[in-house]
């Protein structure tokens, strides 16, 4: 829901020019607020906002929303989902209401409860809380980081956003591109933690408020939740009870809006779980899903098993043929916000462009995994623990064997795997699993970008992340890393930015705080038990009779055969993207560009995550020519 801009001044008044500029550059966010545009200013201090409405559907529910007295002012975007539970309690303690919007409800628990609101919050928001009186602002951000918020900090004050695309809409401000962050970018596949694709702007953490007051910015966090910490005594009885008990009510609160929605069904077992207990709570729920082309990438087989094993009376499936792949990703390379090279952000953007007629609220199984150990890395723990004893030279014969497995095309094949294991060693625990993630080593990003990559940090801010886990199993720290780095600017942000450039909102149940609480104090032993990853969701699963094509699948990935079709048929157009040297300004080698190119393309390797990589910054790199690169 929404988008907002706005700019807290340090010690003066605002010029007629800049309000037309912030103006200007709220407009910018229409696609993430279709339904109204609204702005407030005073003093130093401007607050803008795109609205989607959601909950109460009235004027009176636009924002920027100030209370009766005119001191307090918010501007915010997503959801508390738990609003209802909030106003009656605000109201037994004599809080009147005119609205019946949750955000009447978020800006009186701000006023009565201070800073403090913020953890009795249950949903996906990021906001700005401006006080008259006090001068001051605050910016705030949800625990896991499901809603974007950017900032900048210049002479005159601090400028923030839901996208880049804003900020960078400002006049007088030419950009300048992050090297280091831009070879981290192409290591990874996205910008993580608070770091983007322009020196200073920075996103502002999950679960963290940035107070801004006396011409001073003050970042600090409200919330956390660290695995294995104050672990719970539990039987595996008590707790599918207390999963059910949560999972429920986090479902039913997901479902409460002013406007039609459904629940997107993958077919895999996070998404059925959050279809089964919607069917629950309301028989006439819809169904949504997509039919992929391509056998070995399709699911829909298993989404359909499950509607009819429901009953779900509304069923739609959407085929993503080729030419639906070729036309969303032209609108993923034209649209994205900040460079994201995962090939799923356009199977969510067709999604959400094909659901939208039929809805404006969505819920997915966005979550499950990293609260339940069910990535393909957690199976690789238990062998860890043998190769890192292993002396140097007998990893490099082991990465030299893996190179005799031919290279494929398909999801996750083995040589991929292959690949991709033995990166992370040798390396410490803290950082195994951001290799395994990542698709490049130093040496590779080194010959990627000349030599200028090797003076990079390749994980700069890995062990501060890491240090709450130090010491905690490996199990445990590695839910913390996808916690902190991956769902955050992976996960949530591709979800948010595809579904948002339709003007639609997505929901994940499993990532409400009370059960993200939950699931990280549990023992190990219930999220990985005899080689079953996400072991506790199976059995509850089981417990509700899933089918079990459901329940004994193999994890299959939301995306499109990318690899496949680069050699095919989206060759023309996305190796054309970078055929023009223009685009890098010496970023990057072209040379070793050209040769994992061919390499990829004579099937020798499968360099589709590089490639990926450099296609989606290219197309990105073009849209902003002003762009400076020191």
């Amino acid at each position: 829901m929404c988008g907002l801009f706005g700019f807290a001044g340090f010690d003066r008044a605002l010029s007629p020019a800049e309000v037309k500029a912030f103006e200007a550059a709220t407009a910018t966010l229409a696609h993430r607020g279709p339904d109204n545009q609204g702005g407030w200013t005073a003093g130093g201090t401007y607050l803008g906002h795109r609205r989607l409405s959601i909950i109460d559907l009235s004027a009176t529910a636009n924002q920027p929303f100030q209370d009766d007295s005119g001191r307090h002012v918010l501007i915010y975007n997503g959801e508390v989902y738990n609003y209802l539970e909030l106003k009656a309690e605000l109201e037994a303690e004599g809080v009147p209401f005119r609205t019946s919007s949750d955000t009447e409800v978020v800006l009186e628990a701000l006023k009565r409860w201070g800073r403090q609101a913020l953890n009795r919050f249950d949903g996906m928001f990021a906001g700005a809380w401006h006080d008259r009186t006090l001068g001051r602002t605050i910016l705030f951000r949800d625990p896991l980081g499901q809603k974007p918020l950017y900032w900048s900090e210049g002479a005159g004050g601090i400028a923030f956003a839901s996208e880049l695309r804003a900020l960078l809409s400002l006049p007088n401000h030419p950009p300048t591109l992050d090297l280091g962050a831009f070879h981290r970018f192409m290591a990874r596949g996205y910008y993580a933690w608070d770091e983007t694709p322009v020196a200073g702007i920075r996103k502002l953490l999950p679960g963290c408020l940035l107070t801004i007051e006396n011409g001073r910015a003050t970042e600090e966090r409200y919330w956390d939740s660290v695995p294995g910490r104050d672990r719970l005594d539990i039987s595996d009885i008590e707790a599918l009870d207390e999963f059910d008990r949560l999972f429920s009510r986090s479902c039913v609160q997901s479902m409460r809006c002013d406007v039609p929605y459904g629940v997107f069904l993958s077919g895999g077992i996070d998404s059925s779980l959050v279809m089964d207990y919607c069917k629950q709570a309301n028989p006439h729920v819809r169904a949504f899903c997509v039919a992929m082309g391509e056998a070995d990438f399709d699911e829909s087989a298993k989404a359909e098993t499950l509607a009819l094993h429901l009953g779900i009376e509304e069923f739609h499936r959407f085929v993503m043929g080729h030419d639906s792949v070729a036309e969303c990703l032209e609108s993923a390379l034209a649209l994205s916000d900040e460079p994201h090279a995962d090939p799923g952000w356009v199977n969510a953007y067709f999604l959400a462009r094909s659901c939208r007629p039929y809805m404006t609220v969505g819920l997915a199984g966005d979550g499950g995994d990293e609260l339940f150990a069910g990535y393909a890395p957690f199976a690789g723990l238990r062998p860890a623990r043998v190769l890192a004893a292993l002396p140097d030279g007998a990893i490099a014969a082991l990465k030299l064997a893996a190179r005799l497995v031919p290279p494929s095309d398909r999801y996750m094949g083995l040589r991929f795997k292959l690949d991709s294991y033995l990166r992370g060693f040798p390396a410490s625990e803290t950082e195994r699993c951001a290799r395994w993630l990542s698709a490049l080593n130093e040496d590779d990003l080194a010959r990627l970008t000349g030599g200028a990559g090797a003076t990079s940090p390749f994980f700069p801010s890995l062990n501060q992340v890491m240090a709450p886990v130090a010491g905690s199993s490996d199990i445990q720290r590695m839910l913390y890393f996808y916690q902190k780095m991956f769902l955050p600017e992976f996960v949530c942000s591709h979800t948010d930015r595809a579904a948002m450039q339709m003007g639609m909102e997505v929901r994940s149940p499993f990532l409400s705080v009370p059960l993200i609480e939950f699931a990280n104090r549990l023992p190990d032993r219930l999220k990985i038990r005899g080689g079953t990853l996400k072991y506790l969701l199976k059995q509850a699963a089981a417990r509700r009779g899933l089918p079990d094509a459901i329940l004994r699948q193999k994890k299959q990935g939301f995306t499109f055969p990318v690899a496949r079709w680069l050699k095919t048929l989206l060759h023309d157009r996305l190796m054309g993207l970078l055929a023009n040297d223009g685009w890098h300004d010496g970023l990057v080698d072209p040379s070793e560009i050209r040769h994992m190119i061919d390499q990829h393309l004579g099937g020798r390797a499968n360099h589709y995550r590089v490639l990926y990589s450099l296609i989606v910054f290219a197309a990105w790199r073009r849209r902003y020519p002003a762009l400076e690169i020191r």
